[in-house]
Protein backbone atom coordinates (compact mmCIF):
# COMPACT_ATOMS: atom_id res chain seq x y z
CA UNK A 1 0.00 0.00 0.00
CA UNK A 2 2.68 2.67 0.77
CA UNK A 3 4.93 1.57 -1.94
CA UNK A 4 1.93 2.40 -4.91
CA UNK A 5 1.29 5.33 -2.79
CA UNK A 6 5.14 6.68 -2.84
CA UNK A 7 5.61 5.35 -6.33
CA UNK A 8 2.54 6.98 -8.08
CA UNK A 9 3.61 10.08 -6.13
CA UNK A 10 6.91 10.07 -7.06
CA UNK A 11 5.85 9.56 -10.66
CA UNK A 12 4.02 12.97 -10.74
CA UNK A 13 6.50 14.90 -8.88
CA UNK A 14 9.09 13.42 -11.44
CA UNK A 15 6.93 15.44 -14.05
CA UNK A 16 6.92 18.12 -12.12
CA UNK A 17 10.79 18.13 -11.41
CA UNK A 18 11.33 17.84 -15.33
CA UNK A 19 9.64 20.77 -16.02
CA UNK A 20 11.43 22.80 -13.33
CA UNK A 21 15.03 21.45 -14.11
CA UNK A 22 14.24 22.39 -18.05
CA UNK A 23 12.66 26.06 -16.93
CA UNK A 24 15.66 26.44 -14.91
CA UNK A 25 18.26 25.63 -17.84
CA UNK A 26 16.30 27.75 -20.24
CA UNK A 27 15.94 30.82 -18.18
CA UNK A 28 19.70 30.87 -16.95
CA UNK A 29 20.69 30.36 -20.89
CA UNK A 30 17.97 33.24 -22.08
CA UNK A 31 19.49 34.85 -18.90
CA UNK A 32 23.05 34.35 -20.35
CA UNK A 33 22.37 35.12 -23.90
CA UNK A 34 20.62 38.28 -23.29
CA UNK A 35 22.87 39.40 -20.35
CA UNK A 36 19.83 39.68 -18.09
CA UNK A 37 20.27 40.40 -14.27
CA UNK A 38 19.55 37.38 -12.23
CA UNK A 39 16.28 38.06 -10.33
CA UNK A 40 14.01 36.60 -7.98
CA UNK A 41 12.27 34.38 -10.64
CA UNK A 42 15.57 32.68 -11.72
CA UNK A 43 16.32 32.48 -7.66
CA UNK A 44 12.67 30.48 -7.22
CA UNK A 45 12.62 28.48 -10.26
CA UNK A 46 16.13 27.44 -9.47
CA UNK A 47 14.87 26.98 -5.34
CA UNK A 48 11.73 25.17 -6.84
CA UNK A 49 13.80 22.50 -8.90
CA UNK A 50 16.37 21.89 -5.45
CA UNK A 51 12.87 21.35 -3.42
CA UNK A 52 11.41 18.64 -6.17
CA UNK A 53 14.52 16.81 -5.88
CA UNK A 54 14.36 16.99 -2.60
CA UNK A 55 11.06 15.75 -2.37
CA UNK A 56 12.29 12.80 -4.64
CA UNK A 57 14.75 11.73 -2.91
CA UNK A 58 12.75 11.20 -0.19
CA UNK A 59 10.13 9.07 -2.05
CA UNK A 60 12.79 7.01 -3.24
CA UNK A 61 13.94 5.84 -0.32
CA UNK A 62 10.17 5.22 0.82
CA UNK A 63 9.74 2.86 -2.25
CA UNK A 64 13.19 1.46 -2.32
CA UNK A 65 13.02 0.64 1.59
CA UNK A 66 9.12 -0.64 1.01
CA UNK A 67 9.72 -2.20 -2.21
CA UNK A 68 12.83 -4.30 0.08
CA UNK A 69 10.60 -5.45 1.95
CA UNK A 70 8.07 -6.35 0.08
CA UNK A 71 10.67 -8.53 -2.34
CA UNK A 72 12.57 -9.80 0.58
CA UNK A 73 11.21 -13.41 0.34
CA UNK A 74 11.01 -12.54 -3.37
CA UNK A 75 14.51 -11.96 -4.40
CA UNK A 76 15.95 -15.39 -4.93
CA UNK A 77 13.27 -16.50 -6.98
CA UNK A 78 13.77 -14.48 -9.83
CA UNK A 79 15.26 -16.43 -12.54
CA UNK A 80 15.59 -14.52 -15.30
CA UNK A 81 18.58 -12.55 -15.87
CA UNK A 82 17.35 -9.42 -17.54
CA UNK A 83 15.53 -8.92 -14.21
CA UNK A 84 18.72 -8.79 -12.26
CA UNK A 85 19.92 -6.03 -14.21
CA UNK A 86 16.46 -4.21 -13.76
CA UNK A 87 16.99 -4.97 -10.26
CA UNK A 88 21.03 -3.34 -10.44
CA UNK A 89 19.83 -0.37 -12.24
CA UNK A 90 17.31 0.49 -9.56
CA UNK A 91 18.88 -0.21 -6.76
CA UNK A 92 22.39 0.84 -7.56
CA UNK A 93 22.40 3.03 -10.45
CA UNK A 94 19.30 5.08 -10.25
CA UNK A 95 19.89 6.39 -7.19
CA UNK A 96 24.06 6.98 -7.52
CA UNK A 97 22.73 9.19 -10.64
CA UNK A 98 19.84 10.67 -8.65
CA UNK A 99 22.20 11.60 -5.82
CA UNK A 100 25.07 12.82 -7.61
CA UNK A 101 22.08 15.19 -9.97
CA UNK A 102 21.19 16.15 -6.78
CA UNK A 103 24.63 16.88 -4.98
CA UNK A 104 25.59 18.99 -8.33
CA UNK A 105 22.29 21.13 -7.36
CA UNK A 106 23.10 21.71 -4.21
CA UNK A 107 26.62 22.82 -5.28
CA UNK A 108 25.16 25.11 -8.12
CA UNK A 109 22.69 26.83 -5.53
CA UNK A 110 26.12 27.51 -3.00
CA UNK A 111 28.25 28.90 -6.04
CA UNK A 112 24.77 31.27 -7.66
CA UNK A 113 24.35 32.59 -4.14
CA UNK A 114 28.06 33.24 -3.66
CA UNK A 115 28.39 35.06 -6.94
CA UNK A 116 28.06 38.65 -6.93
CA UNK A 117 27.57 39.23 -11.04
CA UNK A 118 24.45 38.00 -12.89
CA UNK A 119 26.76 36.45 -15.79
CA UNK A 120 28.66 34.03 -13.48
CA UNK A 121 25.11 33.40 -12.09
CA UNK A 122 23.40 32.35 -15.14
CA UNK A 123 26.74 30.43 -16.03
CA UNK A 124 26.76 28.60 -12.63
CA UNK A 125 22.94 27.74 -13.27
CA UNK A 126 23.87 26.66 -16.35
CA UNK A 127 26.47 24.42 -15.65
CA UNK A 128 25.13 22.83 -12.42
CA UNK A 129 21.60 22.63 -13.37
CA UNK A 130 21.96 21.76 -16.29
CA UNK A 131 24.97 18.64 -15.22
CA UNK A 132 21.96 17.87 -13.18
CA UNK A 133 19.00 18.04 -15.17
CA UNK A 134 20.84 15.75 -17.93
CA UNK A 135 21.93 12.82 -15.29
CA UNK A 136 17.98 12.87 -14.69
CA UNK A 137 17.08 12.52 -18.17
CA UNK A 138 19.93 9.75 -18.89
CA UNK A 139 18.20 8.01 -16.10
CA UNK A 140 14.69 8.17 -17.01
CA UNK A 141 15.82 6.97 -20.81
CA UNK A 142 17.69 4.18 -18.82
CA UNK A 143 14.80 3.19 -17.01
CA UNK A 144 12.98 2.94 -20.30
CA UNK A 145 15.86 0.33 -21.32
CA UNK A 146 15.44 -1.86 -18.25
CA UNK A 147 11.53 -1.93 -18.10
Amino acid sequence: MIYTVAFNIHIYVSTITLLAGLATVIMSVSGWVKRKTYGRIDTGVSVAFQIALYFQLVLGFVIYFTLRTSLEGEMFEIPDSANDASLRFWAIEHIALMLFALSLTQIGRVFISKSGDSLKKYKASVFYNGTSLFLILFSVSMALFFR
